[in-house]
């Protein structure tokens, strides 16, 4: 999946990078790497990479008795978070099913992964294209999504390591972790626990290459995503509260 640069065909249009440095270049320097990507959108390897690292990650993890048994911890949390009770025998499927996560959540990644991100390159394509009259393409918008997957990568390859630790799976870098006081279960915990800050790195870094696509300020388009973000936590912080004090 090595690329070899070759000369611009375009007098004046950024040369094309490699992959690994696109990869390293998203997270250490994304504008002006972004500006190579959008003039040469080239996705597969990106999405590829990325994909193949993060379930790797996660079926490394799940194949441990700790991943499995925080896998377990987590699905019973989350069911009794809605107000559900988990039975004998519900737990007793679950514990097998558990046994098997190592297998089904990297293959839920591979196939899931790459529709989300068609699915959101899609709609930003929309919105910038159709609402906001943008001239970038939607091959464009798909590469620049692809390649800021590898805050993804970063984030599994950080945080893999801290759940085996912690032998659990609830994401170690998410707002809660910053106040333990709170009460769990609460609004605010349920808030603060749906705000990872590696997901709003990912939302910045993808607003700085749909900023260098379409040519506009990246700080509107970041707080733009960041407030649907938070809107979408706000949602699920509301459901988790009403059902659990139900």
């Amino acid at each position: 999946m090595t690329e070899t640069p070759v000369a611009p065909s375009v007098p004046g249009e950024p040369a094309p990078l490699s992959l690994p440095a696109r990869l390293i270049g998203v997270l250490i320097s994304p504008r002006e790497t972004y500006r190579h990507i959008v003039a040469h959108p080239r996705w597969f390897g990106a999405l590829a990479v990325t994909v193949l690292i993060i379930a790797a990650a996660y079926a490394v993890f799940l194949r441990t008795e700790v991943g499995q048994q925080a896998t377990l911890d987590q699905q019973v949390a989350a069911l009794e978070g809605f107000g559900q009770t988990v039975g004998d025998a519900q737990y007793e499927a679950m514990r097998r099913q558990a046994g098997m996560a190592w297998i089904i959540t990297p293959v839920t990644i591979l196939v899931m992964s790459p529709l989300m991100t068609a699915l959101f390159a899609g709609i930003l394509y929309g919105v910038f294209g159709g609402l906001l009259g943008g001239e970038g393409r939607y091959k464009q918008v798909f590469t620049v999504l692809a390649h800021a997957g590898v805050v993804s990568v970063v984030q599994a390859l950080f945080v893999m390591p801290l759940n085996y630790a912690r032998g659990s799976m609830s994401s170690p870098t998410n707002l809660s972790v910053f106040l333990p006081m709170l009460e769990e279960g609460s609004f605010l915990a349920s808030l603060l626990g749906a705000i990872d800050l590696f997901i709003v790195w990912w939302i910045v870094v993808a607003a700085i290459g749909l900023g260098v696509l379409y040519k506009r300020r990246t700080g509107p388009i970041a707080w733009s995503l960041l407030a649907v973000y938070l809107l979408i936590a706000l949602v699920i912080a509301a459901v988790k509260s009403m059902l659990g004090s139900a």
